[in-house]
């Protein structure tokens, strides 16, 4: 089992970001089927014995790479974010969307994150465990973590009352996909986010199908 970020100390909490900044290079670098411990281990500068201690596999090293990147990037931290919201007014469901919105845009179009995502999508036929491994560790927990919130601010009445939290969490983050798919993966070049006004209109019409 990986210990969580709140059950490591401080100097656990460096070594670990050390392992995974340099699990990070050897990712990107060689992928996941050709990624070994060993280079890992070179690359991060520690025993295989001290990555063992923290990540029991090389699985649970991609996924904690990944984790990385989206829910314990400190530039974004969208899911930290989206549990403290409790919106109960329009005005600040409209806030707290608008918020989410770039957050996730901001984490979707990481260069590093999208090439990782080149690498899952890739190698997912060879490895079938990996695309299981991604989907749970990042979009389904982000999505469940939507719906609640939803769900939290359909009880405080600033919802409609027949929204379904699954169904609301697909229809805000659909939109937002197709910019890090069209203008992310498949960019020619950097990958090119959606200018703010895109962002604010995408939540402007999200706000008249729930509320």
């Amino acid at each position: 089992m990986v210990a969580t970020s709140e059950e490591l100390g401080p100097k656990a909490l460096a070594k670990r970001d050390q392992i995974l900044a340099g699990a990070r290079r050897v990712f990107l670098r060689d992928g996941f089927a050709a990624a070994s411990t060993d280079a890992i281990a070179a690359e991060a500068k520690v025993s295989k014995r001290t990555i063992y201690v923290y990540y029991p596999s090389k699985e649970a090293l991609f996924a904690g790479v990944m984790r990385r990147l989206t829910f314990e990037n400190p530039q974004t931290r969208a899911l930290e974010s989206m549990e403290e919201m409790s919106p109960g007014s329009e005005e600040e469901l409209r806030r707290d969307l608008l918020e989410l919105a770039r957050k996730i845009i901001a984490t979707m179009m990481q260069p590093d994150y999208l090439a990782l995502l080149r690498t899952t999508i890739a190698e997912t036929h060879r490895f079938p465990q990996l695309g299981g491994l991604f989907r749970a560790t990042v979009p389904e927990r982000a999505m469940r973590s939507f719906a609640v919130f939803i769900e939290k601010s359909r009880e405080r009445g600033v919802v409609g009352p027949d929204v379904d939290g699954d169904t609301a969490a697909r229809m805000f983050v659909g939109p937002l996909l197709t910019y890090a798919v069209l203008n992310g993966l498949f960019a020619e070049g950097p990958p090119r986010p959606p200018a703010q006004e895109k962002i604010k209109e995408i939540v402007e019409l999200y706000m008249k199908t729930i509320t």
